[in-house]
């Protein structure tokens, strides 16, 4: 029994010391591939950036498009008020 144990103890023991050892570790990434990740984070840095600009022109055009609607109801309730005031004349 002491013989078995010993050889259960020697088998954790060599499993838990083999399998912490980065034997089977990612290898290095090379400059070579430290540049191309570098390129390709940089376009969609870019394409981030144009998207934004788009955005950013976009939501101005809505600002903008916003404040002529609100101006164009605001003449259109003007001159429904005016008309039923005319009605309301017309038919007195």
């Amino acid at each position: 029994m002491p013989r078995s144990t010993r050889l259960i103890s020697l088998a954790i023991i060599a499993g838990l010391t083999l399998g912490s050892t980065p034997a089977l570790a990612k290898p290095k990434p090379t400059v070579a591939e430290i540049e191309a990740a570098k390129k390709a984070e940089a376009a969609k840095k870019s394409a981030a950036d144009a998207a934004a600009k788009k955005l950013a022109a976009a939501n101005s055009t809505l600002k903008t498009l916003t404040a002529k609607a609100n101006a164009a109801r605001a003449l259109y309730l003007k001159a429904q008020q005016e008309l039923n005031i005319a009605t309301t004349q017309a038919k007195a």
